[in-house]
């Protein structure tokens, strides 16, 4: 058997000291407080945002509770916010990402669907591709409802 060498790893934390020792949800419920006072939210339109009740969203703005990759996700996609600055505290950044181009905000429909069906094609468990459309309907619904909002409509 031959003897292999280990090296040893830096495994210290690297974080800056204010997000260390459980202090991250602080950080990002006060980034996130600033985030919707920057785009002129109420805690109720966050919430929905969110998909979760406005005590919940209050507990994350005092940082008593975090935010998971989906509800991080839907901040970045829905509101243009820079995950650099929400989580990370990095002041480098602007709270919210200003586009590069203007046609990279746009959305290529009919390919981001056929992308999509590809997918769902090519999942080979019968359930998971089951959860995958079930997934897409339920999204579809959602986002169908706020177009309905009447403050969310031209007319």
């Amino acid at each position: 058997m031959a003897y292999r060498k280990t090296t040893a790893k830096d495994t210290s934390d690297k974080r800056p000291p204010n997000l260390r020792g459980g202090k991250l949800n602080e950080v990002v419920g006060a980034n996130l407080d600033k985030l919707q006072k920057e785009c002129d939210w109420t805690d109720s339109q966050m919430s929905n945002l969110l998909g979760m009740t406005p005590t919940n969203y209050g507990r994350i703005k005092r940082g008593e509770h975090g935010l998971n990759a989906e509800k991080l996700s839907l901040l970045y996609y829905s509101l243009g916010a820079n995950l650099n600055r929400l989580v990370g505290n990095d002041n480098a950044y602007a709270l919210i990402r200003k586009p590069e181009d203007s046609d990279a905000t746009e959305f290529d429909f009919e390919n981001g669907l056929g992308n999509l069906i590809i997918d769902i094609q090519n999942t080979e468990d019968y359930t998971e591709r089951v959860n995958k459309i079930l997934h897409v309907y339920n999204e579809f619904g959602k986002m169908l409802f706020k177009l309905m909002i009447p403050e969310n409509r031209n007319t």
